[in-house]
């Protein structure tokens, strides 16, 4: 039988799995869904592998990541930003987009850390145009962060507030940041076997590779059907700059090094609890 892969259908996601998409992998079937939905369809074995949100594996949902490829940035991400009606020092409501997970996370730990507030914590589905309330930020994500941005400053100018989330963290940490990870699934790590499970893996890294080569190409085809990349615009320069400088699909040392940093912030302002287990690596 395919492997069974899950994944969100956000522009960041198609250099890993733009071969998977294409169908010239038959060994893969591909299916997708909202990033806080992913851990359920791992938990009802209807997903061998999934890109799951890291704060789902840090909240058990997967006995760990496939090393290698996810998502995640080194600064600015561009698609990860909270708006701010007001100075953050003084939010009180956080309107969090309901696809979030790890951003949602990663927002409350940078209040806290960068700004000193803990708001309370609402879900929304973010609207460009449509502006939180004075003392209120809206946590976007993915594509619709593109969109929102531009309305946004127009309506509010100096009297909004901008937070890209992979820039505050690295200006706070100086450590790149991971969004998303390859985790499988408790279920099929228990039958596969491990030379399935590396195989699977290999097949995951291989399809980064393969998109990388052809991200060029991705961003051409995404801009010709009017999809947003770096600064709001459709074009193929917006999306490549997206693909090249905002994000990094390669995990490394520094990347885990800034998951485990992340877990120990999380603890320490109570987004995870104490004694949270550290990422396993499953090979």
């Amino acid at each position: 039988m395919p492997y069974r892969v899950a994944a969100v259908s956000f522009l960041n996601t198609l250099p890993l799995v733009e071969r998977f998409l294409r169908g010239e992998e038959p060994r893969v079937v591909l299916h997708r869904a909202l990033p806080s939905f992913l851990a359920a369809e791992l938990a009802a074995d209807r997903a061998d592998v999934a890109l799951l949100p890291v704060v789902e594996v840090l909240q058990g949902a997967s006995p760990g990541i496939f090393p290698g490829t996810g998502i995640a940035c080194c600064g600015d991400v561009d698609s990860v930003k909270l708006f701010v009606n007001g100075a953050p020092g003084e939010m009180a409501r956080l309107c969090a987009d309901r696809g979030s997970r790890t951003s949602v996370a990663l927002a409350r730990v940078l209040l806290a850390a960068c700004h000193g507030v803990r708001p309370e914590v609402v879900e929304v589905e973010p609207v460009p145009g449509e502006l939180p309330d004075p003392g209120e930020a809206v946590l976007v994500i993915g594509d619709r962060c593109f969109a929102y941005e531009a309305p946004f400053r127009a309506a509010l100018g100096s009297k909004g507030t901008i937070i890209d989330l992979g820039g505050a963290w690295h200006e706070l940490t100086g450590q790149p940041f991971v969004f998303a990870v390859w985790a499988p699934s408790r279920a099929f790590v228990a039958r596969a076997g491990e030379g399935a499970v590396a195989e699977l893996a290999a097949l995951l890294d291989a399809a980064r590779d393969d998109g990388w080569t052809r991200r060029r190409e991705i961003a051409a085809r995404e801009a010709a059907a009017g999809r947003l990349g770096h600064a709001g615009e459709a074009t193929a320069a917006a999306i490549t700059y997206y693909f090249e400088h905002s994000l990094r699909f390669r995990l490394g040392d520094d990347e885990l090094a800034g998951i485990a940093r992340f877990r120990e912030l999380c603890m320490e302002y109570g987004v995870l609890p104490r004694g949270t287990a550290s990422l396993a690596l499953v090979r």
